[in-house]
């Protein structure tokens, strides 16, 4: 349990850290900062069969996914501002999710949703109707009524809270592999900034289950990943024709 632990605080602290570099050199993409505790309380279920999608922000959920620091800082660099995928991102995870179905997989696809509707609501009436192996996340308040009126089960969890938010994650990821069809995921944050981080940090070390300087050794050796990562070189004039896809 210890090492899961180590390894979620590791993905928190590696997405701060991502952005606080970012933000240090003049990067103006969209933060994700405040929100690591949803993209690794999700991820964390996630393997190599698995897709995952989002609008904005999605430099954090990569990293939770597993992208190497060094590809998404690049890609930061050379686009400080991510372009947006938007409204199209759940038909995009229908389609993983129909692929994962029609190949036996066991793959699941995860649609981090943006702030606009966009094509949400028919895509979870798709995935509701063809029983797809699909899960969706919002930070949108009323969904979860929609979804339950398509025939997807819907569940309400802090978005600060790592443990909440993995062990909904868990069900969702369970119920889509074991052919229960969709989950739409609802996250909150609180009214008042609530840092995920020191959250986690708290509940921890508390419970006896990591001490302090454990997590603290963490911090130096992401710190140290991400200026490693930040100053190796970047793209020549030949590379956009070669290597343009990252598997994660």
């Amino acid at each position: 349990m210890t090492d899961a632990l180590r390894g979620a605080y590791r993905v928190m602290r590696t997405i701060r850290a991502v952005e606080e570099r970012v933000r240090a050199t003049g990067g103006c993409g969209h933060r994700y900062d405040g929100e690591e505790a949803l993209a690794a309380g999700i991820c964390l279920h996630l393997d190599s069969r698995d897709a995952v999608a989002g609008t904005r922000r999605r430099h954090g959920q990569r990293i939770a996914k597993g992208a190497d620091v060094k590809a998404v800082l690049a890609g930061l660099r050379d686009h400080p501002v991510e372009p947006a995928t938007l409204g199209g991102v759940p038909l995009l995870i229908c389609g993983a999710a129909i692929a994962a179905k029609q190949q036996d997989t066991g793959g699941v696809g995860v649609a981090f949703l943006g702030d606009g509707p966009g094509a949400t609501l028919e895509a979870l009436n798709l995935a509701s109707a063809w029983h797809l192996p699909a899960i969706f996340v919002t930070e949108t308040t009323g969904y979860t009524d929609q979804a339950a009126g398509l025939g997807v089960p819907g569940v309400i969890v802090d978005g600060s809270d790592f443990f909440a938010v993995h062990e909904a994650a868990g069900e969702a990821v369970g119920r889509a592999r074991g052919g229960g069809g969709p989950t739409l995921i609802e996250t909150g944050f609180p009214r008042y900034a609530v840092d995920c981080l020191q959250r986690f940090r708290t509940r921890v070390t508390n419970s006896g289950e990591l001490r302090e300087q454990v997590l603290d050794a963490i911090d130096t050796e992401v710190a140290q990943l991400v200026e490693v990562s930040a100053a190796a070189p970047g793209p020549t004039p030949g590379d956009p024709e070669t290597d343009v896809y990252v598997s994660y």
